[in-house]
């Protein structure tokens, strides 16, 4: 599994050979949950120990080691992304941050970690492009777990300060205007004046949701709004700018638990 198309890093299971691994360090940021075992972990100067049920977040530059202890048929494994500073960075308005708290217990985070995770992994197999409208969704999560992390253990005055709120509605402005495609993180970053993780966290902050999420739930709206009105759903597809009939079917069902034909139907039959 890995995230390398859009600066945000490398996801990847890992799994060590000999029962943990020697002294190392990273020039990324390092935050990775367990999958199976317990783990003893020296870090700098300190030692402790790690659940299955918490996430581990190291800075860059700390000289870790560490060593596993799994039941007799199992093999220890963990989920790692190794994130680098930049996007860190462009998350506290390039403030430099150091995680005060290398062990965080989050049962609700951790699951979510790992279900971005798999959901990457089942996106497409190893090697073979992904769809990018999934793709950046699953950015967008991932870059709400860092922020959570970030909020729980970096600090109060690693913060990221609040963004005036003229800019998340001018951008509101513009997604509503435009509901033919879906648009571009790098371009809505570029108006906005901010990195592209920087837009996911506070575009969150103000709406309760990432701005790719928010805009596919508009175009959703704006299809059931014109089945309902009996346009064809291949015409809803193309005019609202899915790349097929295939992929909103796809989009539609997941948010609604109804296909967009079946809806359809049952618009016109209680008209």
């Amino acid at each position: 599994m890995h995230v390398t198309d859009w600066g945000g890093g490398q996801l990847t299971v890992v799994r060590p050979r000999s029962g943990g691994f020697p002294r190392h360090s990273h020039d990324e940021y390092v935050i990775s949950v367990n999958l199976c075992g317990l783990e003893r972990v020296r870090l700098d100067s300190a030692s402790f120990d790690v659940n299955p049920d918490e996430f581990t977040v190291y800075n860059p530059g700390q000289v870790q080691s560490c060593t596993t202890q799994v039941p007799p048929d199992a093999s220890f494994a963990a989920v790692s992304w190794y994130v680098p500073p930049t996007v860190v960075e462009s998350l506290t308005g390039d403030a430099p941050v150091d995680f005060e708290r290398p062990v965080v217990r989050s049962p609700h985070l951790r699951d979510e970690f790992l279900a971005v995770a798999r959901a990457f992994r089942e996106l497409a197999p190893e090697g073979h492009p992904r769809p990018a409208g999934s793709a950046v969704l699953i950015q967008e999560r991932l870059v709400l777990v860092l922020s959570q992390l970030l909020d729980l253990a970096a600090g109060r005055r690693m913060r990221a300060p609040e963004p005036a709120d003229a800019r998340i509605a001018t951008l509101l402005d513009r997604l509503r205007s435009d509901l033919s495609g879906a648009p571009r993180l790098a371009e809505l970053a570029d108006e906005a004046g901010m990195s592209r993780e920087h837009l996911i966290r506070t575009f969150t902050r103000a709406t309760g949701t990432p701005p790719y999420a928010w805009h596919l739930s508009a175009r959703l709206a704006e299809a059931r709004r014109r089945l309902r009105k009996g346009e064809p759903v291949a015409d809803v597809a193309h005019v609202l700018g899915f790349a097929d009939q295939a992929h909103f079917h796809r989009h539609f069902a997941a948010a609604y638990a109804i296909t967009p034909g079946r809806y359809r139907r049952l618009s016109q039959i209680n008209i």
